[in-house]
Protein backbone atom coordinates (compact mmCIF):
# COMPACT_ATOMS: atom_id res chain seq x y z
CA UNK A 1 0.00 0.00 0.00
CA UNK A 2 1.63 3.32 -1.09
CA UNK A 3 -0.24 5.25 1.64
CA UNK A 4 -1.81 4.42 4.96
CA UNK A 5 -3.36 7.74 6.00
CA UNK A 6 -6.18 9.72 4.44
CA UNK A 7 -6.67 13.28 5.69
CA UNK A 8 -9.68 15.36 4.77
CA UNK A 9 -11.50 18.60 5.39
CA UNK A 10 -15.02 17.27 5.63
CA UNK A 11 -15.35 14.93 2.67
CA UNK A 12 -17.32 12.28 4.62
CA UNK A 13 -19.13 14.58 7.04
CA UNK A 14 -20.32 16.62 4.08
CA UNK A 15 -21.23 13.40 2.25
CA UNK A 16 -18.85 13.97 -0.66
CA UNK A 17 -17.52 10.44 -1.02
CA UNK A 18 -15.01 10.03 -3.82
CA UNK A 19 -15.00 6.73 -5.78
CA UNK A 20 -11.39 6.10 -4.77
CA UNK A 21 -12.36 6.30 -1.11
CA UNK A 22 -15.37 4.05 -1.66
CA UNK A 23 -13.04 1.35 -2.99
CA UNK A 24 -10.92 1.61 0.17
CA UNK A 25 -13.79 0.92 2.55
CA UNK A 26 -15.36 -2.00 0.66
CA UNK A 27 -15.86 -4.98 3.01
CA UNK A 28 -13.80 -3.32 5.76
CA UNK A 29 -14.44 -3.04 9.48
CA UNK A 30 -14.31 0.61 10.57
CA UNK A 31 -13.98 2.10 14.05
CA UNK A 32 -15.45 5.61 14.05
CA UNK A 33 -13.85 7.57 16.91
CA UNK A 34 -16.04 10.36 18.24
CA UNK A 35 -14.12 11.72 21.23
CA UNK A 36 -14.22 15.22 19.74
CA UNK A 37 -17.86 14.88 18.69
CA UNK A 38 -19.23 16.98 21.55
CA UNK A 39 -22.34 19.07 22.06
CA UNK A 40 -20.41 22.27 21.33
CA UNK A 41 -19.23 21.13 17.87
CA UNK A 42 -20.80 21.07 14.44
CA UNK A 43 -20.01 17.35 14.31
CA UNK A 44 -22.31 16.60 17.26
CA UNK A 45 -24.71 13.75 16.52
CA UNK A 46 -23.37 13.15 13.03
CA UNK A 47 -22.36 9.60 13.92
CA UNK A 48 -25.66 7.97 12.94
CA UNK A 49 -25.52 9.52 9.49
CA UNK A 50 -21.84 8.64 9.17
CA UNK A 51 -22.45 5.02 10.10
CA UNK A 52 -25.30 4.77 7.60
CA UNK A 53 -23.25 6.44 4.84
CA UNK A 54 -20.22 4.21 5.37
CA UNK A 55 -22.38 1.07 5.36
CA UNK A 56 -24.20 2.22 2.21
CA UNK A 57 -20.82 2.72 0.53
CA UNK A 58 -19.77 -0.87 1.25
CA UNK A 59 -18.19 -1.04 4.69
CA UNK A 60 -18.70 -4.45 6.30
CA UNK A 61 -19.13 -3.13 9.85
CA UNK A 62 -18.96 0.33 11.44
CA UNK A 63 -18.67 0.81 15.18
CA UNK A 64 -18.94 4.29 16.72
CA UNK A 65 -17.12 4.76 20.02
CA UNK A 66 -15.58 7.32 22.31
CA UNK A 67 -12.24 5.94 23.42
CA UNK A 68 -11.26 5.54 27.05
CA UNK A 69 -8.40 3.59 28.62
CA UNK A 70 -10.90 0.74 29.16
CA UNK A 71 -11.96 0.25 25.53
CA UNK A 72 -8.90 1.37 23.57
CA UNK A 73 -7.90 -2.19 22.71
CA UNK A 74 -10.80 -2.19 20.20
CA UNK A 75 -8.36 -0.44 17.83
CA UNK A 76 -6.47 -3.72 17.44
CA UNK A 77 -9.46 -5.36 15.79
CA UNK A 78 -10.27 -3.17 12.80
CA UNK A 79 -9.21 -2.50 9.23
CA UNK A 80 -9.80 1.26 9.31
CA UNK A 81 -9.60 3.76 12.15
CA UNK A 82 -11.62 6.88 11.36
CA UNK A 83 -11.15 9.87 13.70
CA UNK A 84 -13.89 12.48 13.43
CA UNK A 85 -13.06 16.16 13.88
CA UNK A 86 -14.67 18.44 16.42
CA UNK A 87 -13.53 19.74 19.80
CA UNK A 88 -9.77 20.29 19.53
CA UNK A 89 -9.28 20.08 23.31
CA UNK A 90 -10.73 16.58 23.36
CA UNK A 91 -8.53 15.54 20.44
CA UNK A 92 -5.44 16.99 22.12
CA UNK A 93 -6.19 14.98 25.24
CA UNK A 94 -6.72 11.79 23.22
CA UNK A 95 -3.57 12.32 21.14
CA UNK A 96 -1.45 12.72 24.31
CA UNK A 97 -2.49 9.27 25.54
CA UNK A 98 0.53 6.98 25.13
CA UNK A 99 -1.56 3.83 24.65
CA UNK A 100 -3.52 5.56 21.87
CA UNK A 101 -0.29 6.66 20.16
CA UNK A 102 1.13 3.15 20.37
CA UNK A 103 -2.02 1.51 19.03
CA UNK A 104 -2.29 3.98 16.12
CA UNK A 105 1.34 3.41 15.13
CA UNK A 106 0.87 -0.37 15.25
CA UNK A 107 -2.35 -0.07 13.24
CA UNK A 108 -0.58 1.91 10.52
CA UNK A 109 1.65 -1.10 9.80
CA UNK A 110 -1.40 -3.03 8.57
CA UNK A 111 -4.41 -0.72 8.24
CA UNK A 112 -5.71 2.65 7.14
CA UNK A 113 -6.17 5.75 9.29
CA UNK A 114 -8.70 8.37 8.20
CA UNK A 115 -8.62 11.71 10.01
CA UNK A 116 -11.09 14.44 9.25
CA UNK A 117 -10.91 18.18 9.89
CA UNK A 118 -9.26 18.95 13.28
CA UNK A 119 -8.30 15.30 13.73
CA UNK A 120 -6.12 15.63 10.63
CA UNK A 121 -4.51 18.93 11.60
CA UNK A 122 -3.15 17.34 14.77
CA UNK A 123 -1.52 14.33 13.04
CA UNK A 124 1.84 16.00 12.40
CA UNK A 125 4.71 16.00 14.85
CA UNK A 126 4.70 19.78 15.19
CA UNK A 127 1.46 21.60 16.03
CA UNK A 128 2.77 24.55 18.06
CA UNK A 129 2.10 26.95 15.15
CA UNK A 130 -1.55 25.81 14.96
CA UNK A 131 -2.16 26.04 18.69
CA UNK A 132 -0.59 29.49 18.98
CA UNK A 133 -1.66 31.14 15.72
CA UNK A 134 -5.06 29.55 15.05
CA UNK A 135 -6.35 28.63 18.51
CA UNK A 136 -4.55 31.38 20.46
CA UNK A 137 -3.19 28.88 23.02
CA UNK A 138 -0.03 30.64 24.17
CA UNK A 139 1.42 27.85 26.33
CA UNK A 140 1.30 25.25 23.59
CA UNK A 141 3.02 22.24 25.15
CA UNK A 142 0.87 19.64 23.40
CA UNK A 143 2.37 17.32 20.82
CA UNK A 144 0.70 16.14 17.65
CA UNK A 145 0.21 12.45 17.01
CA UNK A 146 3.51 12.44 15.08
CA UNK A 147 2.43 10.23 12.18
CA UNK A 148 2.66 12.60 9.16
CA UNK A 149 5.07 15.27 7.90
CA UNK A 150 2.46 17.67 6.52
CA UNK A 151 1.23 20.67 8.50
CA UNK A 152 -2.44 21.20 7.63
CA UNK A 153 -4.54 24.35 7.63
CA UNK A 154 -8.31 24.17 7.11
CA UNK A 155 -9.10 27.05 4.82
CA UNK A 156 -12.50 28.70 4.46
CA UNK A 157 -12.08 29.31 0.74
CA UNK A 158 -9.66 28.64 -2.04
CA UNK A 159 -8.95 32.28 -2.91
CA UNK A 160 -9.19 34.23 0.37
CA UNK A 161 -6.25 36.66 0.21
CA UNK A 162 -6.30 37.40 3.97
CA UNK A 163 -6.10 33.69 4.70
CA UNK A 164 -3.30 33.29 2.17
CA UNK A 165 -1.34 36.11 3.85
CA UNK A 166 -1.91 34.52 7.26
CA UNK A 167 -0.58 31.17 6.04
CA UNK A 168 2.47 32.81 4.45
CA UNK A 169 3.22 34.66 7.70
CA UNK A 170 2.95 31.44 9.73
CA UNK A 171 5.19 29.60 7.26
CA UNK A 172 7.82 32.32 7.53
CA UNK A 173 7.66 32.69 11.34
CA UNK A 174 7.80 28.94 12.02
CA UNK A 175 9.91 27.95 8.99
CA UNK A 176 7.41 25.34 7.87
CA UNK A 177 5.36 24.58 4.78
CA UNK A 178 1.61 24.38 5.27
CA UNK A 179 -0.83 22.31 3.20
CA UNK A 180 -4.14 24.15 2.78
CA UNK A 181 -7.31 22.02 2.68
CA UNK A 182 -10.74 23.26 1.64
CA UNK A 183 -13.97 21.48 2.65
CA UNK A 184 -14.49 18.31 0.57
CA UNK A 185 -10.77 18.03 -0.22
CA UNK A 186 -8.61 15.17 0.95
CA UNK A 187 -5.17 13.75 0.38
CA UNK A 188 -3.35 10.47 0.92
CA UNK A 189 -0.04 10.25 2.73
CA UNK A 190 2.23 7.73 4.42
CA UNK A 191 3.14 7.60 8.07
CA UNK A 192 6.58 8.80 9.14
Amino acid sequence: MPFNILVGAGFFVDKQVDRTIVNLIQEKDIILIGNANTLSTSAFRLQDGMIKLLLEKGAKKVIYTELTSRNMSILKKTDIIYIMGGDVRELLNLYQNELFKTLIKKHLKRGLLIAEKEAGILLSERIDWYLKECLKIKDATYQGLEVIHEKIFLAKSRDDQDEKAKIEKIEKNYQIEIKKLITDECFFTSSI
